[in-house]
């Protein structure tokens, strides 16, 4: 009997501390805590913890409102991380702030899932340690993390941090944050996968991003899918929205075009309405003119009728009308004063042509003093106005403003061309054929070598990082030229790599330069906008944003910065280059438009009125 109530005993502690394993197991909610190693880059590592969040003290607390302030919604005040981590937490995150910062809405939605990552107390819930390691003292601590994530916050995240630029570089952000790939052949996938690789100098171990989509469960596992915030979205009440540099939706939307209301009368066709009163009017004074100013009538005293019956036609009168007579008047008295001019200019011809010769001198001497302003700027401003004097003062200090002669260049008959990349297919125009480039080159470098009275285009060439001393090489030149991305160099034509399977080309090259023209600087040392080099790109309706498709262009331009006042001074030889450039049009088939300045426009259309 003892023996079996010692037995049951047992039973009953063996289940309890099941339940209990059970339970414990059930609240697991971490993967670290603490602070457990520090590499040779000086990375912490954080201390591999199966078991439940701690509470957080006060200062860790007051940490956390500098960038997960979002977390202490929750009433408890447990966490998966110490202040040590929260600390490291901010510190980490402020290198990013650095970049992004100019961005709320882009820093926000980063940051957001790197708290959850350290600090959520349901780390378990999407996070594994994949790998860990033993420090000195014998203590685990986290090598590897696996982060399952939701491609929903991944792709929003990237969207919001797509355009946000560092002025410091001239370049975009995700230039300098997706490892080897530009901001134009960044990802999602990419940029967050460059952000977890132990191989990036900042970040302290690995962290493998898996991806899921949304509200998915699988094998215990729940994706986080933190908050976000569209760019153009202000995070709260005390941070504004990002701007129209970092993003196009915060740029001002031009208005839609307000549709005229029609011309209406009493709710009909205004033209309707007043062309039928026209006619009416017209159609009552017509017929009141005919019938109140006729008079018809029958002289009675010499109508007879014949014995036959028949009427004696030459006895029936009718007297005139009234418009008939004011025609008659009308034509009497101007036959009567041009017969008296006509005899009078006959018979004193002498007298008419001294007269008429000193009429014309006297009228016309005034023409001595005429003076035709061809200016536009004494035309259209007055000599005290604002933007006269500024004017005059920039041209007394500097110089005139230069002026753009340019060569557009159209595709013909050639098709669009689909490039494969690692971020999907990217259509590029048929402009951007390899042969096509080449003979754009060859076109531009005969203009650069056209000679006219000894004059070349580099003598005329506006060349701003060359001074009035220094000679200027045709280089030197600023062009607005797509081969200015590969500084006028044909052989980059043939530039090859790998990327992940994908062949890497010129296109891709021309693609990152379209999309960041500052990391292809031109031979004169300046950028090329694709804006100006490219044309045929813009539907109808559309305009310029930071996502517009440069690449699908369908024409080439080629443009030329000259200065005004050289211009000037060798008309002669522009016109010889203008000539050149029609040879250039036959052997080339292609088409140029020589620009007149609105100076010479207004003078030739004044000498022709002259002539007239």
């Amino acid at each position: 009997m003892i023996i079996q109530r010692h037995t049951t005993a047992v039973v009953k502690i063996f289940i309890f501390w099941i339940f209990v394993s059970l339970f414990c197991a059930s609240k697991q909610d971490c993967v670290w805590y603490g602070v457990c190693n520090t590499d040779a880059l000086n990375h912490n590592q954080y201390c591999s913890y199966n078991g439940t969040p701690k509470e957080m003290p006060e200062d860790g607390l007051k940490l956390l409102t500098e960038r997960c302030s979002f977390l202490l919604q929750a009433e408890e005040k447990k966490f998966c991380c110490d202040v040590d981590q929260v600390k490291i937490l901010n510190e980490n995150i402020k290198l990013a702030a650095a970049i992004l910062e100019r961005c709320p809405s882009c820093m926000t939605n980063l940051a957001r899932h790197i708290c959850e990552l350290t600090c959520s107390p349901n780390q378990s819930k999407f996070s594994r340690a994949a790998a860990t390691k033993t420090n000195d003292e014998g203590d685990l601590y986290v090598t590897s993390l696996d982060l399952h994530v939701t491609e929903e916050y991944i792709n929003r995240t990237y969207k919001s941090c797509s355009q946000v630029s560092v002025p410091q570089t001239g370049q975009l952000a995700l230039d300098l944050m997706c490892g080897a790939y530009p901001a134009s052949r960044c990802s999602p996938t990419k940029w967050f996968n460059y952000m977890g690789d132990a191989n990036n100098i900042y970040v302290p171990f690995q962290i493998t991003y898996i991806q899921h989509s949304t509200n998915s469960t699988k094998n215990g596992i729940t994706p986080i899918n933190p908050k976000t915030t569209p760019c153009n979205e202000s995070v709260n009440f005390e941070m504004p929205a990002c701007s129209c540099t970092d993003c196009d939706l915060s740029c001002p939307q031009s208005p839609d075009e307000a549709i005229p209301k029609p011309f209406n009368i009493a709710g009909f066709d205004a033209f309707t309405v007043i062309m039928t009163v026209v006619f009416t009017v017209g159609s009552i004074v017509f017929l009141l003119g005919t019938f109140l100013f006729t008079k018809d009538f029958i002289n009675d005293e010499n109508f007879q009728i014949g014995n036959d019956g028949a009427t004696d036609d030459s006895m029936y009168r009718q007297q005139p009308r009234y418009f008939e007579k004011l025609g008659a008047r009308t034509e009497y008295f101007l036959e009567n004063i041009f017969t008296r001019l006509g005899t009078f200019f006959a018979t004193y011809p002498w007298l008419t042509l001294f007269g008429g010769a000193s009429l014309v001198t006297l009228l016309g001497y005034g023409i001595v003093y005429v003076e035709i302003t061809t200016d536009p700027v004494q035309l259209w401003a007055a000599p005290s106005s604002k933007s006269r004097i500024e004017r005059e003062y920039f041209d007394s200090k500097f110089e005139p403003f230069f002026r753009m002669e340019q060569v557009i260049i159209k595709a013909v008959d050639l098709p669009y061309i689909v490039h494969n990349t690692s971020n999907g297919p990217i259509k590029f125009g048929p402009i951007f054929a390899k042969d096509f480039l080449a003979r754009v080159l060859d076109l531009q470098q005969q203009i650069q070598n056209i000679e006219a009275n000894g004059t070349f285009l580099h003598n005329i060439c506006y060349a701003p990082l060359k001074d009035d001393n220094t000679m200027v090489k045709a280089s030197d030149c600023v062009i607005q030229s797509i081969w200015g991305y590969f500084q006028d160099d044909v052989s980059r034509l043939d530039d090859n790599d790998e990327d992940n399977g994908f062949n890497v080309t010129y296109l891709d090259e021309l693609y990152d330069c379209i999309s960041n023209p500052y990391l292809c600087l031109a031979s004169y040392g300046g950028p090329v906008d694709p804006a100006i080099a490219l044309g045929g790109f813009l539907k109808q309706g559309e305009q310029l944003t930071g996502s517009t498709k440069y690449e699908q262009a369908n024409a080439l331009i080629l443009s030329f910065l000259v200065h005004l006042i050289i211009l000037g001074l060798n008309l002669k030889t522009m016109k010889i280059v203008s000539r050149k450039l029609l040879y250039l049009e036959r052997d080339n088939l292609f088409t140029h438009k020589n620009v007149e300045n609105i100076k010479s426009e207004i003078k030739g259309m004044s000498n022709v009125e002259i002539q007239r």
